[in-house]
């Protein structure tokens, strides 16, 4: 092999080094770039030392002093594991002084509210909303129900259930139709939404209406007997039927009938009633 060939690969081979480091230097900044941190206002809350590794991480720990998700996710352990809303709140104000996150905002109303602290679980909503945190819809509408202001209740239970397709708000929309504003179309149809989604307690829900408010004792059995061996037993749910409502078995077994073969009904109960019995 000639020299000017071989120097030739050597001054290739030097470009080629050159160019990796190039390469492996441009992927190190930007790692570096990647890693933002925060700088809290609030000092960071104590915890008890046994709660360590056992609610949350010690790593969680160590990263919550400068980022703000960590610290979220301690509050929720205070929250959720050990039902100390004061403390989780401390955590979700403290993450907050880093930056503002609706989900962290969320958990802040979800804790005031557990609190009975309603004027400042709404704001802290508000702000979740504002950050586009559509769950926070549902917990605000939850708030002005346990606060008897039904209007605002019906307000944001609709605009999360357009928005989200939560289940539990069209059960309440259901509920507060049926007990509290004596609609009783509207109760139907939104039970009825609930019962698309497959909220079982709807079924209940929209059982007990018919009976008690359309007097329609069929469609009360149809709807209460489509959902056994889901969250109800068979006995149970004859049991509401014929000694709580003082349903007739003929009656019974038309609901039977009609559950199973309509198709208004999601969930159909296909299994033998053993009225007789």
């Amino acid at each position: 092999m000639k020299v000017k060939t071989i120097i030739n690969i050597l001054i290739i081979a030097i470009i080629s080094l050159n160019l990796t480091a190039c390469e492996d230097n441009k992927s190190s900044n930007n790692t570096k770039e990647k890693e933002i941190k925060f700088t809290p206002s609030l000092p960071m809350p104590d915890v008890k030392e046994e709660y360590i590794n056992k609610y949350f991480k010690l790593s969680q720990l160590s990263n919550a002093k400068k980022d703000p998700v960590p610290a979220m996710k301690i509050g929720y352990a205070y929250s959720e594991k050990l039902h100390d809303y004061e403390k989780a709140l401390e955590w979700y104000k403290y993450a907050d002084s880093m930056i503002a996150l609706g989900e962290n905002s969320y958990f802040a109303c979800y804790a005031l509210q557990k609190l009975k602290r309603y004027d400042e679980a709404i704001s802290w909503c508000k702000k979740a909303i504002d950050l586009k945190w559509d769950k926070a819809l549902f917990r605000i509408g939850d708030i002005y129900k346990e606060l008897n202001d039904y209007d605002k209740a019906v307000f944001y239970y609709k605009q999360s259930f357009e928005k989200t397709k939560d289940k539990m708000s069209a059960n309440n929309l259901g509920f507060i139709f049926s007990k509290k504003l004596n609609n009783y179309q509207k109760a139907e149809k939104w039970y009825k939404e609930a019962i698309k989604l497959n909220n079982y307690e709807s079924y209940k829900n929209i059982s007990s209406l018919y009976h008690e408010k359309l007097k329609n004792d069929i469609k009360a059995s149809a709807y209460a007997i489509a959902v056994i061996d889901t969250k109800y037993t068979k006995a149970s749910v004859l049991r509401v039927l014929q000694n709580d409502m003082k349903i007739p078995n003929d009656i019974i077994q038309k609901g039977y009938e009609l559950q199973l073969n309509s198709d208004e009904f999601p969930i159909k109960y296909k299994g033998k009633l053993d009225l007789d019995e």
